[in-house]
Formats: structure tokens, C-alpha cells, sequence
């Protein structure tokens, strides 16, 4: 699982941290949601023939990841061997359909579970904790268990408490300046 872990994934981050072209995260929710979409790619490494549903950040994480197109597949290639295809219509074409993502989601929780030997949803993240019954969930937990949402300002996902802006700008820097991210092809400027 070394190139999992080798993977540079600071500029999907910078993209999911831009209020305007991104998500708007902050850099903890960044964080926590890329420690989990890490674990998300090694569960598809050890478990190539199973159907499973991530989290509904893990999967805007994901979506993220294969808009940069050129990074997604090199780091396919690399983590892999071949490019990780992703369908994102599941659920949502009918009850069947919707029964098949509720099942490809609890089947994501026994695999995350017996592999990590955590509970796939954490009562202080706030990409699968659990909040209030109005917030959504990924199909594969009941209603009253979400996926994503606000917590306090205090309260930071995966137990990082209150990044400074300075910080965040330290974690965008940082990205910018990483080898992939400054090696990439560039249009040329005009004349």
C-alpha cells in the first residue's frame, strides 16, 4: 500500500478547499476526507472484485480526483495498474437500483470495518458522523446517520481543532509547490 501513501494529493485538496471552483472545505475537512479516500483506494486494491459505495465525501473526493484527469490516471497506473473506473449513476435509477446501492454501501462498511478494525462511521468526523436526521447520508447507513455536514467551529473532522488561515495557506503553498502540480503542462500564455 506504498503508493497509496506516496500519492500527492494536495492540489485535489486546494481544489476542494477554492470557495469558488471547489467544495469550499476547510483544510480539517480536506484532511480528514482525504485520510478516508486513502483507505477507500486501499480497499479497492485489496478488494478488486467487490462492489462497494464510499461515503458521499469520500466520493466527491473522488470526483475531484478524476477531473485531473492526467494526475488520476498516473496515479492509477501507479497505485494499480490500470485505470479505476467509476460509476456514478448507482441508486439512482430506480428501487432496484436504490436497493443495489444501499447493499454496495453496507458491503463498503463490512469491508472498512474488518480491514480497519474501526467503525466506518465516527460520531467526531464530519464526513461520516453522526448528525441530526435532516442531513444526508451515503445510501448505506440509515437516515439518521450522515455523511457529511456542519460541526461546530470548534469541533474539526478527524480531531483537528481550528486551522488557522495561516495554516490553510501554508497547506495551498505547499500544494502549488509540490513536483506534480508544478511540472504540469501549462497553456501558453498569450502573446
Amino acid at each position: 500500500m506504498h503508493a497509496i501513501a506516496a500519492l500527492d494529493l494536495e492540489p485535489i485538496k486546494v481544489k476542494l478547499m477554492h470557495e469558488e471552483s471547489g467544495e469550499g472545505w476547510t483544510l480539517e475537512r480536506a484532511n480528514a476526507v482525504e485520510f478516508e479516500y486513502r483507505r477507500f483506494l486501499q480497499l479497492m486494491k485489496q478488494y478488486p472484485d467487490e462492489q462497494t459505495a464510499p461515503l458521499v465525501d469520500v466520493d466527491t473526493f473522488w470526483h475531484y480526483h478524476i477531473l485531473d484527469t492526467m494526475k488520476y490516471h498516473a496515479d492509477c497506473d501507479a497505485v494499480f495498474g490500470h485505470y479505476l473506473h467509476h460509476f456514478p449513476y448507482i441508486g439512482l435509477r430506480g428501487e432496484d437500483d436504490e436497493a443495489a446501492h444501499l447493499r454496495v454501501g453496507q458491503r463498503m462498511r463490512e469491508l472498512y470495518e474488518a480491514t480497519f478494525g474501526e467503525d466506518y462511521v465516527r460520531a467526531a468526523t464530519a464526513h461520516s458522523g453522526a448528525l441530526p436526521p435532516q442531513m444526508a447520508h451515503s445510501g448505506a447507513m440509515p437516515p439518521q446517520i450522515a455523511h457529511s455536514g456542519a460541526l461546530p467551529p470548534q469541533m474539526a473532522p478527524a480531531g483537528v481543532a481550528n486551522a488557522s488561515a495561516a495554516q490553510a495557506e501554508a497547506a495551498i503553498v505547499a500544494a502549488q509547490q509540490s513536483s506534480f502540480y508544478s511540472l504540469r503542462p501549462r497553456l501558453p500564455l498569450p502573446a
